[in-house]
């Protein structure tokens, strides 16, 4: 049972919830979806315990778990100071604003949290202050239902979604102290805010004495507002007021002032921290201010127990699907194995019986006699077809060569009177002046490829009647022309 609880506490879900919690000195609201995205509202009083220890048991009560909280606090749990611009980046404005804020406030500067915006009235800066403590320990303890808080916003700020973000209106509303409270929003941004006291608005009555005096502050506000805004004017003004008829008031205020008058119309009922908390509960709502950093988050250990088993049940899943791919891969490769050594009997058994049938199919000698003597008719009959060939080359081609290669030797010591040539043979007969002419002739022979090949067996020297020196050289032949 622990161990599937721990699980389902470390299972993904495909979206975190948006609750939103506004907290004040009398009671805490708490609004979400719930799981047929219908809005749920729930208060509680703060009566004998913080406003923290109230929404922690709203949170326990509803089971709400895994969720971002969007946490508004309400009058009396933060204060609102304006102050010069000191001209902080958005960088160092965390860290550096509690040191402009020193001199305004009596905590020490370790023990608060400011953050604020540039107004657009005479160059002044709007900040917010509030204790560090308190954020810390609700954030701590939303750890429990896997819950994180994410931005920490505040009820004046909150009222921006009751105007038009791209003109400059104002807001009437009444807190939960039952204070009137104008709030003038140029472009979403808070530029004024002040309290209206000595207007008594009760019940449903609204004389016409009380309307005037109302409708004289605000307009006394307007006309403010008219000599500091340079760049652009009030259009108009919402009203959202607690226990009377917004849609009446409207009216008597419309025809008192010089700006449009219309009630709030996001909410038809509720109170005026139900209509925060649902204004609140946008997946996209994002304030100018934002008390709460990431730095403030309480650092969760980097080892725990939770996380230790978490590994341990992690690395033995690794480990056992690793064995079982393993195993897997090992009956497979068996079963490859056997199918490959069946496959190889099978070819054996072939190759036997394919080596048995040829050993009965040996060839006969006399029929391998007769073939090597067919062969030899054949390499023989080859050999005269390269002969006939040859000598048809030669007569096509003739004789000239060899006697363009004479005639390049020719001396003058040697006169050649008969030559007798064929493919295989060279005869010469003639005259040479003296007995080593001849064989100095016929070493100038090699020069020329037509007759470096001619071999001469004979050469006979003799003198005719008139004493000249007569040769006559005879090549050697081939023994079947020989025979002819």
């Amino acid at each position: 049972m622990a161990v599937s609880t721990l699980f389902a506490k470390f299972s993904p879900v495909k979206q975190r919830g948006i609750v939103s919690l506004v907290a004040s000195a009398e009671q805490v609201v708490i609004a979400y979806q719930d799981d047929n995205e219908k809005t749920q509202l729930d208060a509680q009083a703060v009566t004998q315990s913080d406003p923290w220890t109230a929404a922690t048991q709203l949170i326990s009560r509803h089971g709400i778990s895994k969720a971002d909280v969007h946490l508004v606090l309400g009058h009396g749990l933060y204060q609102s100071l304006l102050i010069d611009d000191p001209g902080l980046s958005d960088e160092d404005k965390r860290a550096a604003l509690p040191f402009q804020l020193k001199d305004f406030i009596s905590d020490s500067l370790s023990d608060i949290v400011a953050d604020g915006f540039s107004s657009p009235v005479a160059n002044r800066f709007q900040a917010f202050v509030c204790h560090k403590l308190p954020l810390v320990q609700f954030s701590k303890a939303l750890e429990k239902s896997q819950c994180r808080l994410t931005n920490v916003s505040l009820e004046d700020v909150a009222l921006r979604q009751w105007t038009q973000l791209d003109k400059t209106e104002m807001v009437l509303s009444r807190d939960s102290h039952g204070v009137l409270q104008l709030a003038a929003f140029h472009l979403g941004r808070l530029c004024f805010q002040r309290q209206i006291r000595g207007v008594m608005l009760e019940g449903q009555m609204m004389p016409p004495s009380v309307v005037d005096d109302l409708a004289l502050e605000v307009q006394r506000s307007l006309d403010y507002l008219r000599s500091q805004l340079k760049s652009a004017q009030v259009t108009g003004l919402v009203v959202s007021v607690h226990g009377i008829d917004d849609t009446e008031l409207a009216f008597q205020l419309s025809s008192r002032l010089s700006v449009a008058v219309r009630p709030q119309q996001l909410f038809d009922t509720g109170a005026h921290h139900q209509h925060i908390a649902m204004a609140a509960l946008s997946r996209d709502y994002s304030p100018d201010v934002n008390l709460f950093s990431d730095d403030l988050s309480p650092k969760a250990p980097l080892l725990t127990f939770e996380k230790m088993l978490l590994v341990w049940g992690a690395t033995s899943l690794l480990v056992v699907l690793v064995a079982a791919y393993q195993q897997f891969s090992l009956v497979q490769a068996e079963k490859f194995f056997s199918l490959a050594d069946s496959e190889r009997q099978s070819a054996q058994s072939l190759s036997d019986e394919l080596n048995e049938q040829m050993a009965l199919h040996l060839p006969s000698v006399s029929l391998t006699n007769e073939v090597n003597e067919k062969k030899a008719a054949i390499d023989a009959k080859r050999r005269a077809l390269a002969a006939v060939k040859q000598h048809d080359a030669a007569l096509q081609q003739g004789h000239a060569d060899t006697f363009r290669a004479l005639a390049s030797l020719s001396r003058r010591d040697i006169s050649v009177s008969s030559i007798s040539v064929s493919q295989q043979s060279l005869d010469l007969s003639g005259l040479a002046a003296t007995p080593a002419s001849v064989p100095a002739w016929l070493q100038t022979f090699n020069s020329q490829p037509p007759l470096a090949d001619r071999v001469f067996e004979q050469m006979a020297l003799s003198r005719d009647e008139k004493n000249r020196l007569n040769f006559n050289l005879v090549s050697k032949r081939e023994s079947g022309e020989s025979a002819k």
